[in-house]
């Protein structure tokens, strides 16, 4: 329970309480949770959507859930997506790209980024099937916390100082690996059956691709890294559902 709290507090605006301490050992262990915050968020994602969809437009309801994504998760990714773009786009060589990454102002490239990544998010859930759509946004934040796992399980950490991530790539090891692997295929199995399988495998294929993207241009991944994984992977997911159930 304190894993997941944890990892609550961390991934959601939800505080737990003002005196909740967590340690950089407490922060790395609770990933083995992160599929369940993601499942929570899911789970909030679907009232949202279940109580707009009696007085709104089907479209203006997906609006609307998408925003509420993104309340619930305080931004927290997105910002590690912009500064990952802003990055890659001005980084020459390992140290400058660190450097405009830990940059708090965002430049062109960053904010062209997230309309991008929000249009096409918001799209593409509007062209998933009615039927399906309460089940894939149990999916959806799910896969994209359980990809920041992997690559904190993965790969190293690229800075040589201290951030944020440091915590997870120290202490999130092969146990909270495999149990957050477990809690997810469960969960896909579950909602999706062999489909959500071939959805999983998919996400860790494309996930390792671009933790070994970064392991080769700048020496591992950071935090802003397994923020903009999560952000790819949850439109990812989503197109998946589209191709597959159209």
């Amino acid at each position: 329970m304190k894993g997941f709290l944890t990892a609550l507090q961390f991934l959601t605006i939800i505080r737990i309480s003002k005196g909740f301490d967590i340690t950089e050992g407490k922060l790395g262990k609770s990933m083995a949770y992160f599929p369940l915050v993601g499942l929570l968020i899911g789970l909030l994602l679907v009232a949202v959507r279940t109580v707009f969809n009696y007085i709104l437009p089907a479209s203006l309801v997906d609006i609307l859930v998408i925003v509420a994504l993104v309340i619930l998760a305080g931004a927290f990714h997105l910002d590690g997506f912009a500064d990952t773009i802003d990055g890659l786009a001005g980084g020459k060589d390992k140290e400058k790209t660190l450097a405009i990454m830990r940059d708090s102002q965002i430049g062109s490239f960053a904010v062209v980024g997230l309309i991008l990544l929000l249009i096409l998010k918001t799209f593409a859930l509007m062209e998933v099937h009615p039927e399906i759509k309460d089940r894939t946004l149990l999916i959806m934040p799910v896969l994209g916390r359980w990809s920041t796992v992997q690559l904190a399980a993965c790969f190293s950490y690229a800075r040589s100082g201290h951030g944020t991530a440091l915590a997870f790539t120290q202490f999130a090891g092969k146990k909270e690996y495999i149990i957050s692997t477990l809690i997810t295929a469960v969960i896909l199995l579950g909602l999706f059956r062999l489909n959500g399988l071939v959805i999983l495998l998919a996400i860790a294929g494309l996930t390792f691709l671009f933790g070994l993207f970064f392991k080769k241009r700048i020496g591992g991944v950071t935090g802003d890294i397994m923020g903009a994984a999560n952000e790819i992977n949850e439109v990812i997911t989503l197109l998946m559902i589209c191709a597959l159930f159209t």
